[in-house]
């Protein structure tokens, strides 16, 4: 059976409350005297705080009461709990403007749900925690909801339904999921260590995900995952270049980007396979700090990176180049220092095309269709300079396009058989330079 109990019609601080209102209840479901309820629970208010946990413990557990949940209904009152422990085993809904001002902790077995017309509920600046201790919780209602401290556990998912959440600071996954759906949650405080977890993670859809603030040069971990098909965390570190306000966003996209619009064949030459099984949306929503953007993975599972890519302007996935290796999480990752541009969010991990570069040492300018032209063959080539001396020195040819090449002719008039010697000059993309000289002969 359930019940439901509105807070009184007036300010109320500490625990009294909770008992305050189960004395008509306590007298219907007890075998004794209502005088005998209201005096026990008299008793109970003036004993000291840390007692109150165990009665209402013990009060859910006795065998003569038979209700599963008792919700609770802040009807427009503001509540003060004072370092005190509140335990509400079934649903909180706040609506017409109820508050909480906060210093203690309440343990919500059920739902949260905000339908306050201003939004408020846990007061800012305090210092207190809502623990969500049931099993599925959603946190829902009309309103988005402001938590000073936001504590997971029992089990089974935490969810928003349908609305954003702020944190004000500590946000303690534990080992729980907490699944945003299309909605976000910001953490607001600005040090790195107010995410905590064991095993725990923030998982989202669409342009959901977990937000932080960030207000230094440390570097802030995202710990985010799916349980979505496979189960996957595959967390991301965020190191902005300033100490600056700034505010990162990242979602982990289990799935295959191709099917959220983001076509994996469509691709800069320098990539190799971008990975097909998840990608991450990374977003600076405030602030124009550059910041070094670390992706982990799980080597055996996922496979070997060696590059990162993003999804460009130009409606492709363009290889953002030289990154560096790292580990943390137990897992292996990739950093690409100094990114500016998050007006595209989608980030993956990719292979690189083994760059390398040569040139033939025959071609036979003779028409027949088959090597005609003496061009620079290879991969991953950003920039170059090709020019072709002739047995005196004679520069015959020259050309900085990777498309173009020579067709043995001089001055439009075509050249003897004869060996000619050339100088290629350039850089791949990685950042690394080559150097090359060698001969070449023309055929007829």
């Amino acid at each position: 059976m359930k019940q439901h109990y509105p807070f009184k019609n007036k300010p109320v601080y500490g625990l009294s409350f909770v008992f305050g209102n189960l004395s008509s209840f306590l007298c219907s479901l007890s075998g004794n005297s209502c005088r005998m309820v209201d005096f026990l629970i008299k008793k109970i208010i003036n004993l000291s705080p840390s007692l109150y946990f165990l009665f209402f413990v013990l009060l859910s557990l006795h065998s003569t009461f038979s209700f599963s949940q008792i919700d609770v209904i802040n009807n427009g009152l503001p509540v003060r709990n004072s370092n005190d422990s509140v335990i509400i085993m079934g649903n909180l809904t706040h609506q017409n403007n109820g508050s909480i001002a906060n210093s203690g902790s309440f343990y919500i077995s059920g739902d949260l749900i905000n339908n306050n017309p201003s939004g408020t509920i846990f007061s800012n600046g305090t210092n207190g925690w809502l623990h969500l201790n049931g099993g599925m919780q959603n946190i829902g209602g009309n309103t988005s909801t402001h938590f000073n401290n936001l504590n997971l556990s029992g089990t089974g998912v935490k969810q928003l339904n349908g609305v954003n959440t702020e944190i004000e600071d500590t946000l303690a996954l534990n080992d729980r999921e907490f699944a945003s759906g299309d909605n976000t949650v910001l953490v607001m405080a600005t040090g790195t260590g107010v995410v905590t977890r064991s095993n725990g993670f923030v998982s989202s859809t669409n342009d959901g995900g977990l937000s932080r603030n960030t207000l230094s040069t440390s570097t802030y971990s995202f710990p985010v995952g799916s349980s979505a098909g496979t189960s996957l965390f595959r967390p991301v570190d965020v190191t902005p270049n300033s100490v600056t306000a700034n505010t990162f966003k990242v979602r982990m996209a289990n799935v295959n980007a191709t099917a959220e619009g983001f076509d994996l064949a469509v691709k800069d030459v320098a990539l190799g396979e971008i990975n097909p099984n998840f990608y991450h949306r990374i977003n600076r929503v405030n602030g124009n700090s550059f910041a070094d953007i670390t992706i982990y993975y799980d080597s055996i599972l996922d496979g070997d990176f060696t590059a990162m890519a993003q999804w460009g302007t130009t409606s492709q996935w363009e290889n953002l180049g030289a990154v560096a290796t790292t580990s943390n999480y137990g897992f292996p990752g990739l950093t690409k220092t100094g990114i500016y541009n998050f007006s595209t969010t989608p980030f993956a991990l990719s292979s690189e095309v083994n760059a390398s570069v040569f040139v033939p040492n025959v071609f036979s300018p003779n028409g027949d269709g088959f090597n005609d032209v003496l061009r620079v063959r290879g991969k991953g080539i950003e920039e170059l300079q090709f020019i072709i001396f002739n047995r005196w020195g004679e520069k015959v040819f020259e050309t900085s396009d990777v498309n173009s090449g020579w067709d043995g002719t001089q001055n439009g008039e075509p050249m003897n058989l004869s060996v000619f010697v050339y100088v290629l000059k350039g850089k791949y993309i990685d950042g690394k330079f080559f150097d090359v000289k060698g001969n070449v002969t023309l055929m007829r």
